[in-house]
């Protein structure tokens, strides 16, 4: 899978640090304060997407300004729970951060989150000056699989979209890749899916290298 690359794309919750349990907990709260039923699988078919949609799903009739307010008290919840120690790089990340900037690549965060929950968890995290730019999703239309927010992320480092790779952990983040017509990496569980086989089984698919974890930190020879 050896290829020139320009740009790198990163997604952060989950792909840079495990913030799933943090997200849940949010999540659980929300939801349990406007008496919907949420359970963890309703969490895990939605995690990469953005707050409106999910929200919209959960909420009849709600309004638009309803929904935003909710997604507000969510993301509150979600930094109240950003204590010290709460997050570490996920293993390998590090290695792959100074890589890339060791090549001189610009690397930027795109993220669905707020870009208040970015910023928070980049500063926990202290992995701020490996990035040129940090992008938010919160305010496209569609949230991922949507090819927009990697799209602005490629606009932003000045590099055209078959130019870049996206590393993701999410099976809407990877088609997100693919509908832009980005080369990616799979990290995680979703590595080994039955769902990231079918969706590089189409004809014309991007190329897309499955990794359970970032420490394989020998896979960046068949990238660089």
């Amino acid at each position: 899978m050896q290829m020139t690359i320009k740009a790198v794309l990163w997604d952060l919750d989950g792909t840079i640090a495990d913030s799933a349990a943090l997200h849940y907990q949010a999540w659980q709260g929300i939801m349990g304060r406007y008496a919907i039923h949420y359970t963890h699988q309703m969490f895990v078919d939605s995690f990469g997407r953005n707050n409106a949609e999910i929200l919209t799903e959960h909420f009849d009739a709600a309004d638009a300004a309803t929904i935003q307010w909710v997604s507000h008290e969510k993301e509150a919840d979600f930094r109240a729970l950003l204590t010290p120690g709460a997050l570490e790089p996920l293993p390998g990340v590090l290695d792959w951060l100074a890589c890339f900037r060791q090549q001189g690549l610009p690397q930027v965060i795109g993220s669905s989150g707020p870009m208040a929950n970015i910023a928070a968890m980049v500063h926990a995290l202290d992995i701020g000056d490996y990035f040129l730019a940090l992008v938010t999703g919160t305010h496209l239309p569609k949230g991922k699989p949507d090819p927009t927010l990697f799209l602005r992320c490629a606009a932003v480092a000045g590099v055209e979209p078959a130019d870049c790779l996206v590393i993701e952990d999410s099976i809407h983040g990877i088609e997100a890749a693919q509908r832009a017509g980005m080369r990616s990496v799979a990290v995680g569980a979703l590595a080994n899916s039955d769902g990231l086989r079918t969706l590089l089984a189409v004809e014309n698919a991007a190329s897309c290298l499955a990794l359970p974890s970032l420490a394989q930190v020998d896979a960046l020879s068949f990238l660089l």
